[in-house]
């Protein structure tokens, strides 16, 4: 085992923002040509029936003391419903070290969520409810034409008021906001709309109610200057989280891509190796589900057997053509992350060691590269582990070319094809004030 000479990545997320729920009463009825009901009141609730709550417990990450103590805080923030089956996008840092997701609808039901994935360079994530009901989805806009001083809505929880609604205009586009020094997170909306610790993961919103972007940052310190990721990039991101889940990709599959136009997006088949399929066709509906972005169409294909017919309904020259292609078994659709705990078990006996959560702040203090870390409970005799020098009480913080700051990071790791087939894992860990790396021969 060799002393620490170089640093894992970081995986950072935006200045967090999450917070609380309170139970609103339905608005009353009333005529809609009120001069009461504005556009903004009209985009509010047009799109509020599909903004949820999110709450859960966290270990506490500011706290000085020993790495043994678990002192908890409540970690809250704000999700878009992008499925009808329950499947809601949000922030990574509002779920992150949450080991029970608390879901509460607009109408007062709650529900537990699940994680499906995350994706850290931007700080998105992916989870999962079950409800037998169909859901009331988001309206998607575009980024894509977005104008400075143009009219935005934020709905999320700031400071614990539940389906709070604040608006203002963009300020300026294409934001480039660094974190912690370390990583950028470029390309973001600037508003003036206020979005406060709680608002993260939820929508903002156009006058018209449509989604152009995911609450994700405020400038600590400043009044009126928050961020959000533009709603174009998170799709596209959570198509390619969607695509991951569901599984992997081959050559039978259509490849697609969203394409912009006049504020308006569309799906367009840009390689087929299916007759019935060309390329440039537009992508209207999949089963009579209507599509118009990416992570519309991976969703659309979400949870369908190997095999499965695939009824399309195309645009082609400017007719509608209705197509079919077949999924190869290879689309499978996989377990979730958030269910892995078995091949969690399977691999870390593998390697000979149980772990447990540790204080995050005691992490940092050593190394603040280090966003956390999984304390070693045990080392079994002859392990792989034992063989590598790793001692109980050590902090594992990297495996492979990740950090392993939680549970969720470690499932991810372990589920990832680099981990399942390497005969030597580099490990890093923190054992007393300093850092060592070294390998584990599994095979």
């Amino acid at each position: 085992m060799t002393k620490q000479t170089r640093r894992l990545p970081l995986v950072a997320s935006l200045a967090i923002i999450g917070l609380a729920t309170l139970a609103v009463p339905a608005v009353r009825a009333e005529d809609i040509s009120s001069p009461r009901y504005t556009t903004t009141v009209l985009a509010i609730q047009r799109a509020e029936p599909a903004v949820v709550n999110i709450e859960g417990n966290k270990p506490a990450s500011n706290i000085v003391g020993s790495p043994d103590e678990k002192q908890q805080v409540n970690g809250m923030g704000a999700g878009v419903i992008v499925d009808p089956r329950g499947y809601i996008l949000t922030n990574q840092h509002v779920i992150q070290d949450v080991r029970r997701i608390e879901v509460t609808m607009h109408d007062g039901r709650q529900y537990v969520g699940r994680l499906i994935a995350h994706h850290p360079e931007t700080d998105l994530a992916i989870i999962k409810i079950d409800t037998r009901n169909s859901l009331t989805t988001i309206d998607f806009g575009t980024s894509s034409d977005l104008m400075r001083g143009e009219p935005v809505i934020a709905i999320g929880n700031p400071f614990g008021y539940h389906d709070t609604v604040t608006e203002g205009i963009i300020s300026a586009l294409h934001r480039d906001i660094p974190v912690n020094g370390v990583q950028d997170y470029p390309d973001l909306i600037q508003t003036d709309a206020s979005i406060n610790p709680g608002n993260s993961g939820g929508p903002l919103l156009n006058a018209n109610g449509k989604m152009i972007g995911i609450n994700a940052a405020v400038r600590i310190g400043a009044q009126g200057i928050g961020f959000a990721i533009p709603v174009d990039k998170a799709m596209e991101v959570a198509a390619d989280m969607i695509a991951k889940y569901r599984g992997p990709a081959n050559s039978r599959e259509l490849q697609v891509q969203t394409q912009y136009q006049d504020g308006k997006t569309s799906i367009k088949v840009v390689r087929s190796q299916d007759e019935s399929v060309q390329r440039g066709d537009v992508i209207r509906k999949i089963r009579g589900r209507e599509v118009k972005n990416r992570m519309q169409y991976e969703l659309a294909l979400l949870g369908l057997r190997s095999s499965a017919q695939v009824q399309l309904t195309l645009e082609r020259d400017a007719e509608e053509v209705e197509s079919t292609f077949v999924l190869d078994s290879s689309t499978e659709p996989r377990v979730t992350l958030a269910s892995t705990r078995s091949n969690r078990d399977k691999i870390l006996d593998r390697l000979g060691i149980q772990l447990e959560v540790t204080d995050s702040s005691y992490v940092r203090r050593v190394d603040s590269s280090y966003k956390g870390g999984l304390r070693i409970r045990s080392v079994r005799k002859g392990s792989p582990a034992e063989d590598a020098l790793i001692e109980k009480g050590d902090i594992l913080v990297g495996l492979m070319d990740w950090q392993t700051p939680n549970w969720t990071d470690l499932d991810w790791i372990l589920d990832s094809d680099k981990m399942r087939t390497a005969s030597a894992p580099k490990f890093h860990i923190i054992r007393g004030n300093d850092v060592f790396w070294g390998t584990m021969e599994t095979r």
